[in-house]
């Protein structure tokens, strides 16, 4: 798990922030809004299941069931 998933963010993010310039610079700011919105929301649904795994780890070890 450990730095796979933040190379993972960072392609994401460098995938989105490319992809945003190309549309805004041919006009269609409306469009890359939507490209950065939809990775955002790419992230975070990563993001959720981590914190998912955290909140199950931290309570297996301090037993609250």
């Amino acid at each position: 798990m450990g730095i796979d998933i933040v190379f993972r963010i960072a392609g994401i993010g460098i995938l989105v922030a490319v992809a945003c310039q190309l549309l805004k610079q041919t006009g269609r700011d409306d469009i890359a809004m939507l490209t950065a919105l939809a990775g955002l929301v790419i992230v975070l649904t990563m993001v959720i299941g981590l914190i998912a795994t955290l909140f199950g780890n931290v309570r297996s070890v301090f037993e609250l069931y």
